[in-house]
C-alpha cells in the first residue's frame, strides 16, 4: 500500500496516477501484478499424498490377487481335485478386494460404504452356497441377518452423521453398541426360528441390556465430565 508524495492520500496496489490529484505516481512505489511475495502460499499435499499412498496399496492387492487367482485356476485345470477349496479360495479373494475398496475410503459416505458391505457380504455367501449344492444356509440365515444388519447400520450412520454429537469421540461406542443391541436379538431370533422353529430369546437379550446400559452410563458421564477432561481426551485421541 502507497501513499500520494503530493496529497498524501492512499493508493492502491498497481495504482499509476492518484485519483485525487492526479499526481503520477513513481515506478518504484507501483506493485506489478507480478510482483513476487515474500512467502510462498502453504500448500496442503496430504491429501493428495494420502490418495497416491492408497492407491498404491489397492492396485498392488489388485494385481496380486489376480495372479493368485490365475495360479489358483492353473492348478485346478490341471490337478482337478474332487474337493472345492479352490472355487472357494477365489472367492474369498475377490471378496477381499471388494473389501479393501470399500475400507481405504473411495466412496466417502460411512452409509453407502455399509451398503456396499452388505451387497459384498450376500454375493459372498450366495457364491460360497451355490459351489456346494447341498448347502442353503445363505438364504435361511445369511439374507435375513445381513439385510437387516445392513439397514440398521445404514440408518444409524446416517443419524450419527447428522446428529450434534459427530466427531465427539465418546459417542462412537454409544453408537456401536446401540447398533449391537439392535442386531443381536434379531440374530437370535433368525437362528431360532431355524432350529427349534419358534421365537425364542435368551443371550441375545443379556448382550443388549448390557450394551445399552454401557451405553447410558458412558453417555452420561460424558455429559457430567468437566470441561478441561473432555479438551484433553480430545486432544489425547485426535478427534
Amino acid at each position: 500500500m502507497a501513499f500520494c508524495s503530493k496529497c498524501g492520500v492512499k493508493l492502491e496496489d498497481h495504482i499509476a496516477v492518484c485519483p485525487l490529484c492526479q499526481y503520477k505516481v513513481p515506478d518504484d512505489l507501483i506493485q506489478t501484478e507480478n510482483t513476487q511475495k515474500a512467502f510462498p502460499e502453504a500448500l496442503n499435499t496430504h491429501a493428495r499424498q494420502s490418495y497416491a499412498t492408497k492407491n498404491k496399496i489397492f492396485y498392488t492387492y489388485f494385481m496380486i490377487s489376480i495372479a493368485a487367482m490365475s495360479i489358483l485356476i492353473v492348478l485346478h485345470s490341471l490337478i482337478r481335485p474332487t474337493h472345492r477349496i479352490f472355487q472357494y479360495a477365489v472367492i474369498c479373494i475377490i471378496a477381499s478386494v471388494i473389501v479393501l475398496f470399500l475400507l481405504l475410503g473411495y466412496i466417502k459416505r460411512v452409509d453407502r460404504i455399509f451398503l456396499g458391505l452388505g451387497l459384498m457380504t450376500l454375493f459372498l455367501t450366495s457364491m460360497l452356497d451355490s459351489i456346494d449344492a447341498n448347502m442353503t444356509w445363505s438364504l435361511t440365515y445369511a439374507l435375513p441377518i445381513i439385510v437387516f444388519s445392513t439397514a440398521v447400520s445404514m440408518i444409524v450412520a446416517k443419524k450419527y452423521a447428522k446428529s450434534a454429537h459427530t466427531n465427539h469421540f465418546i459417542f462412537i461406542p454409544v453408537y456401536i453398541c446401540v447398533t449391537l443391541a439392535i442386531l443381536l436379538p434379531f440374530v437370535e431370533i433368525v437362528i431360532a426360528l431355524n432350529i427349534i422353529h419358534r421365537v425364542h430369546l435368551s443371550w441375545s437379550l443379556i448382550s443388549t441390556i448390557s450394551l445399552l446400559a454401557f451405553s447410558g452410563i458412558v453417555a452420561g458421564l460424558y455429559y457430567q465430565m468437566p470441561e478441561y477432561i473432555k479438551e484433553r481426551l480430545i486432544r489425547l485421541f485426535h478427534v
